[in-house]
C-alpha cells in the first residue's frame, strides 16, 4: 500500500481528521502541532486498515487506546503527574493531547496504576 496524500484544509466544526482508506487523509489546518501528530497517526492506522467510511465508536476508541499506549509510558506519566493532577499540564509535558493521557489512564494495567500511586504519594500537589 502506498503513502497517502496529506491535505490539511479547513474541515467542519467538530472534525480534526479523516481518511478515504484508499490514497488520501484530510487534516484541519487549524490544530496545534502536537494535536496535529496524534491526528495523524490517529488517520494513518485508519487509511493503513483499509478503512473507508465511518467506523464504529468502538473501532475508534481501540484505535485510540492503541496510539495512548504507544505515546505514553506509564514512568513518564508518573513523572509528569507529580507536577501536576490536570490532562492538560500532562499532556504539554509529554507532547500528546490532553484527551491521549486520559485515554492512557483508562489503559493502566494493575502493576502501573500501584506504581503510579506509589509516585504520587509525594507529589507537590497532594
Amino acid at each position: 500500500m502506498s503513502e497517502p496524500e496529506i491535505i490539511d484544509e479547513s474541515l467542519p466544526k467538530g472534525v480534526l481528521g479523516y481518511t478515504d482508506g484508499v490514497s488520501t487523509i484530510w487534516l484541519d489546518d487549524q490544530m496545534l502541532e502536537v494535536d496535529r501528530a496524534i491526528v495523524l497517526e490517529h488517520e494513518l492506522i485508519h487509511y493503513h486498515r483499509g478503512h473507508t467510511g465511518h467506523c464504529l465508536t468502538v473501532v475508534e476508541y481501540g484505535i485510540d487506546r492503541e496510539i495512548a499506549c504507544r505515546r505514553v509510558d506509564a514512568e513518564a506519566l508518573g513523572e509528569a503527574a507529580a507536577w501536576s493532577p490536570h490532562p492538560w499540564v500532562i499532556a504539554d509535558e509529554l507532547d500528546v493531547m490532553p484527551e491521549t493521557v486520559e485515554t492512557r489512564l483508562h489503559m493502566l494495567t494493575p502493576a502501573e496504576r500501584q506504581a503510579l500511586d506509589e509516585r504520587l504519594v509525594d507529589a507537590h500537589w497532594a
